[in-house]
């Protein structure tokens, strides 16, 4: 019988029970994918991480990761929470008070950041590719009819439009936060938006905000055909919302440089997350996301087969 030992963390958020679920199993070697597909169907959260030799120069690690359903080339909260988890194991190395360190993903090396304080690892940052918009959705009837809301909830001049830092969201900013939290979407209606495009989600947000602490209120809708499943926090999303606010003016540039998006709020699994989007005030040139991480847990999956 194969064993596998799994940490389980909250990421996102300074307390537990808050925040995204992960499973990170420390040493995937001996998994093929589809087991690690089945393994994370039984774990049941919104992903999970297997932790492999890296395959390429200067990778620390090599991170696969899964929904219930499917591999994806990246995520956000994944990747933020495997490199605290992997250095709270003692297995990648901190040398400092900051530590830059090369996860290999399905897209690529990615570049994660870790402060440290005390002796313990408090903060993880994520480096974002530069950003890729593609289509604007047009038809506002339609898409405000499949959030279950009205056309005037939605944003009067920014405009619902498809970006993507390896992982497409359609972005639809709202005129308020009543309206955020309004939001009923349908499973039809999602699923239906486009013909020959996938995003991941719908990722509505707005300008108006429950903590004065943050400056972005938002949630992710997934799009698929049986129910509509909310994300409580979407590190794939943040750093493509910068440069989408960034574009269209919806913060200043100086509050841009770094600010706090609150997301997960209706699903009582409140995240912040951090975004930094470094610009010469006329383009964009980084991004990054970060935020905490809490351990909540660990045990063993056994595999026998």
């Amino acid at each position: 019988m194969r064993r596998y030992r799994f940490v389980q963390a909250d990421v996102f958020t300074s307390r537990p029970f808050a925040g995204n679920q992960l499973a990170v199993f420390l040493d995937g070697r001996g998994l093929t994918g589809e087991e690690m597909q089945a393994i994370a169907l039984e774990m049941n959260f919104s992903e999970s991480t297997f932790v492999l030799p890296a395959e390429i120069p200067g990778a620390a690690r090599r991170v696969r990761i899964f929904t219930t359903a499917r591999e994806l080339p990246m995520a956000g909260h994944p990747t933020v929470g495997t490199a605290f988890v992997l250095a709270s194991q003692g297995l990648l190395p901190m040398a400092g008070a900051r530590t830059d360190a090369i996860l290999q993903l399905g897209i690529g090396p990615v570049k994660v950041t870790l402060e440290q304080r005390d002796g313990r690892v408090r903060f993880v940052w994520m480096s974002h590719r530069s950003s890729e918009f593609g289509e604007v959705f047009a038809d506002r009837t339609r898409l405000a009819a499949a959030l279950g809301l009205e056309v005037g909830d939605l944003h009067p001049t920014c405009p619902p439009q498809v970006v993507s830092t390896g992982t497409p969201f359609l972005f639809v900013p709202l005129a308020s936060l009543a309206a955020v939290q309004r939001c009923a979407p349908s499973a039809p209606g999602l699923v239906g938006l486009y013909d020959g495009v996938d995003p991941e989600g719908a990722y509505v947000f707005s300008t108006e905000t429950t903590s004065p602490d943050a400056q972005i209120h938002a949630r992710m809708f997934v799009r698929q055909k049986g129910a509509v499943p909310e994300d409580p926090a979407t590190g794939a999303a943040a750093g493509p919302l910068g440069a989408y606010l960034f574009r269209y003016g919806m913060l200043s540039k100086e509050t841009l440089r770094r600010f706090v998006c609150e997301q997960g709020v209706e699903m009582r699994r409140p995240s912040q997350i951090h975004i930094e989007v470094d610009h010469d005030g006329s383009a964009v040139t980084g991004l990054r996301i970060g935020g905490q991480v809490v351990i909540v847990g660990e045990g063993e999956i056994f595999w026998d087969g």
